[in-house]
């Protein structure tokens, strides 16, 4: 696969996807906290490690270590016209034998339903299939999780199965997930 930048930006009609960086730290760990209850089911190590400041700020310098690896590319969303930290999609567990990776992504709960998830996760979409060479994206997610099946399904990800007991929730309970796969194939006709 195509070594990255760290700098790499993703520049859509009203976001901006960046890597983070140590200002953003504040930002990183406000939205976490303000959305904890939201997040922690989909999200609960995240949501476990980022509770202080420091926390939040080693967090942010092992996405920075990881994406110079090429092991995960950490976007925070931003909103252009306000310089506004909204959310995070990260592209991760690569498989490069196929190559394929996954896809993760969560908003503020005061930035939903507004198009900023779709805008996301379609420029990460044509960033993976063509700076990083993918040849498939998947995304789980949880049954209760409709907003997500729905913004994958927005972005032409189509639902390849329910995969029983793969993932643990926050109450370390495990969890059934939908998953969603788009191909390069996929890719080639939609985008």
């Amino acid at each position: 696969m195509a070594e990255i930048a760290v700098e790499t930006e993703l520049i859509t009609d009203r976001l901006r996807l960046r890597a983070y960086q140590e200002p953003d730290t504040k930002a990183f760990l406000d939205l976490i906290q303000e959305n904890k209850i939201r997040l922690a089911p989909s999200f609960p190590s995240r949501v476990r490690v980022t509770n202080r400041y420091e926390e939040a700020l080693r967090l942010i310098k092992r996405f920075r270590v990881d994406w110079q690896l090429g092991q995960v590319y950490a976007f925070g969303i931003w909103r252009k016209e306000q310089n506004q930290y909204i959310g995070d999609i990260s592209l991760k567990n690569f498989d490069h034998s196929v190559p394929k990776a996954e896809v993760g992504y969560y908003l503020a709960g005061s930035s939903e339903g507004s198009g900023y998830g779709t805008e996301a996760l379609r420029a990460v979409v044509t960033f993976a299939f063509g700076k990083l060479g993918i040849n498939k994206l998947y995304i789980r997610c949880s049954l209760q999780n409709n907003r997500s099946y729905e913004l994958a399904e927005r972005c032409g990800f189509r639902r390849e199965g329910l995969i029983r007991q793969d993932f643990r929730d926050n109450s370390r309970q495990l969890i059934d997930v939908y998953y969603y796969g788009l191909t390069r194939s996929d890719f080639n006709a939609l985008y």
